[in-house]
């Protein structure tokens, strides 16, 4: 099978900012911290997406700030899929097509899940340096995420520097 042929898959990721100055993270404990996010439905708009799986995955509720700051195109190689579901994934598209957005959080609530998989359980957010510090720790990247992880820790920086409002947002907006 030609893999060039297939679509990317579409995909969005937010880093978004808590009025304490965190940014809504989980970490898994493993090699990688989880951004809210996940896939955009067929005709869906990725803001809308983000919206939608922050509030299920986190239990966010954003302020209606949210700014896509980077899209990014990636090809999973051969080693990506692990999981069933990522193996059917694999089949179908050749990678990402990843849109990241930042933005505030105006309310924090339970997480309910989308009913296929729960919501996340216990912390939900973290300082934004202790995020760049826990990503700059996996180091060094591998091919495949190099340029993911820069996307990441580039927003991470911006956000902690308080230079957020060049994208039209920040922590102290309201």
């Amino acid at each position: 099978m030609d893999r060039n042929n297939l679509p990317y898959r579409r995909n969005c990721e937010g880093y978004l900012l808590c009025k304490d100055g965190n940014v809504i993270v989980r970490d898994t404990g493993k090699d990688y911290l989880e951004f809210p996010g996940g896939g955009v439905d067929e005709n869906e708009d990725p803001a809308k997406a983000l919206e939608r799986e922050a509030y299920e995955e986190a239990g966010v509720i954003l302020d209606g700030t949210l700014k896509k700051v980077n899209v990014l195109h990636f090809i999973w190689g051969s080693t990506w899929a692990k999981s069933e579901k990522q193996k059917q994934r694999y089949r179908q598209f050749k990678g990402e097509e990843m849109h990241f957005y930042t933005g505030n959080v105006k309310e924090l609530v339970q997480a309910k899940g989308d009913g296929k998989e729960e919501g996340w359980k216990g912390e939900v957010s973290m300082l934004i340096e202790d995020a760049i510090n826990k990503l700059e720790s996996f180091k060094p990247f591998t091919e495949d995420v190099r340029e993911y992880r820069k996307i990441q820790l580039e927003i991470l920086k911006v956000l902690v520097r308080g230079q957020a409002s060049s994208w039209g947002f920040g922590a102290a907006s309201e």
